[in-house]
């Protein structure tokens, strides 16, 4: 029998977690996991864990590749169970080799796993958080909302070199605008105006007004909607240059 070990707190299991799984059963008949509860107790730079640390052994335990979990929260516990676990070989990630970690003098052999499968749980955290954004394309660039409440709403919004919104007001909601990267030309009522970086520009309830890159790069803004309704259908188009109906974005 030979008797693998890994640690980790292995929170939101990926597709990279069930290759490594796979490839340290491959050297160990017998593979055991450490579960860390909380590695922020002692890190406090390292993310904290999404799920319970029982939700995390019931996942761990299902996978058939794993014989026994057991929970640890300090470093200095991690050491023991490593110091009388009587294990054979230990798993560790590549990005270990030549660096020093946690029971490192007590010549446990090291199995480096292969990583170049891509994944992590940052990787994994981003996808699932950019698949709960709200990103829609435009012809003249794309919006991105990053707030949507009862009493406001918030977009970033980019502009493509040489295009622009269409003329526009709205019946239920007044607009801030501020630049956070290139030169925003507005069209407001009968102004024409400029805004750079940090600058901004109000557009009150029924104000006339459309955005427009005249640069050869894009122009970036955040918009903040104030107002009792929100809704892209409260876009009244006066003129537009991609021959759109007169409501909507």
């Amino acid at each position: 029998m030979i008797k693998g070990v890994i640690a980790g707190n292995f929170d939101a299991m990926h597709p990279g977690y069930i290759k490594m799984f796979n490839e340290m059963k491959q050297h160990c008949s017998v593979l055991v996991v450490l579960l860390q509860t909380d590695p922020t107790i002692e890190r406090p730079n390292k993310l904290k864990p999404i799920l319970s640390t029982d939700e995390r052994k019931d996942m761990l335990m299902s996978l058939e590749d794993i014989d026994d979990v057991i929970r640890y929260t300090y470093e200095e516990q991690l050491y023991d169970l490593l110091k009388m676990g009587e294990f054979d070989v230990r798993f560790l990630g590549d990005d270990y080799i030549n660096k020093p970690f946690t029971g490192d003098d007590l010549k446990v052999p090291i199995h480096y796993l292969n990583r170049d499968h891509g994944w992590s749980t940052t990787k994994y955290k981003t996808l699932i958080a950019n698949s709960l954004k709200e990103v829609d394309e435009r012809p003249w660039g794309k919006y991105e909302v990053l707030l949507d409440a009862p009493d406001v709403k918030v977009k970033r919004i980019t502009v493509n070199p040489g295009q622009r919104l269409s003329y526009q007001y709205h019946e239920k909601r007044a607009e801030v605008w501020t630049v956070v990267s290139g030169i925003l030309t507005i069209i407001l009522e009968d102004d024409k105006l400029f805004r750079g970086k940090g600058q901004s520009v109000r557009i009150h309830q029924g104000d006339r007004h459309r955005a427009w890159n005249e640069t050869d790069t894009p122009v970036i803004f955040i918009e903040v909607q104030t107002g009792s309704y929100f809704g892209e259908d409260d876009i009244i188009r006066i003129e537009d240059d991609y021959k759109r109906d007169h409501s909507g974005n």
